[in-house]
């Protein structure tokens, strides 16, 4: 008769709950990375392309800048809308932007497609004002923001003074004003300002 064990049998190698563990937590790093790179903002494909002509049916907070106003600057491009949520809550922060960069001829402006009839207008109006937007407003651009392929609101540009687009982003996230400061000064870097 052989004596009863009260151990359990030795085990040579890793026990099967170990590997399992394993490969549970390899397969969730590995989804949470694919995940946080689809997530990620992608390239677009506008950088590089010239910037179009800027169009607008009207202005708000004076007269739209010309192409003479804007040439051998870097400009800054904000498409929105009055009835935009997200488009208010960016707003102040590249209010900021302006406020530290419009000494260094870096120039801001603000479109939308609103603005072709006068209640729209009205409206648009009211969200320059509500929001003590400093910058000239272009209602009406449709024909802009439809070369721009614009979509979505917000949408957001920064142009170099060659007039080439050297950000964009559509919508808003944790890092996109600080992804559009350094494009901003990227761009002031990069070439001296052409005097007029």
């Amino acid at each position: 008769m052989t004596p009863m064990q009260d151990e359990l049998p030795a085990q040579n190698g890793p026990s099967g709950f170990l590997i399992a563990v394993s490969i549970v937590g390899l397969l969730t790093i590995g989804f949470a990375w694919l995940l946080r790179s689809a997530m990620a903002p992608a390239l677009s494909p506008q950088i590089g392309r010239p910037f179009p002509r800027i169009e607008a049916a009207g202005w708000i907070n004076g007269p739209g800048p010309t192409v003479d106003d804007l040439q051998g600057k870097v400009v800054v491009v904000d498409a929105w809308a009055h009835w935009c949520g997200p488009c208010r809550a960016v707003t102040p922060y590249v209010i900021e932007l302006r406020n530290k960069y419009k000494d260094q001829g870096v120039v801001f402006i603000g479109l939308t497609s609103e603005g072709l009839d006068s209640r729209s207008i009205d409206l648009s109006r009211q969200f320059v004002s509500s929001l003590n937007i400093p910058w000239p407003n272009g209602y009406g651009a449709t024909k802009t923001l439809s070369d721009l392929e614009v979509d979505t609101i917000p949408q957001l540009w920064v142009i170099d003074r060659q007039n080439r687009i050297v950000f964009h982003e559509i919508g808003f996230g944790d890092n996109s004003i600080n992804e559009m400061e350094s494009a901003i000064k990227k761009a002031l870097a990069d070439s001296p300002e052409v005097k007029k």
